[in-house]
């Protein structure tokens, strides 16, 4: 699948707060080369995108977290997720 190297995309969740507010445009690097510990990504995971923060990574699988844990769903309850399912990396919160 040909993805665009930018894509723009609403936070529909509070899982990122305080870092990312529900309602904000967010701009991702879909051509993104490797991701890190710390890093915000955009991924998708039983069949929502979701925009969680890179916790640890092993080999091909990423652990992510959202900044507002009370109200995140992420890989406490979902397991690793596959870095093919990370759609693009944070560049800026427009």
């Amino acid at each position: 699948m040909m993805r665009f190297p930018i894509m723009i995309y609403r936070v529909a969740q509070r899982s990122m707060e305080p870092s990312i507010k529900e309602g904000s445009y967010i701009v991702v690097n879909c051509w993104y080369s490797k991701v890190e510990a710390k890093d915000i990504v955009v991924l998708m995971s039983s069949g929502m995108i979701m925009v969680k923060r890179v916790g640890r990574t092993n080999g091909s699988r990423v652990f992510v977290v959202g900044d507002n844990r009370e109200s995140s769903i992420d890989s406490r309850q979902l397991g690793w997720i596959d870095k093919k399912d990370i759609l693009g990396k944070l560049i800026m919160v427009v």
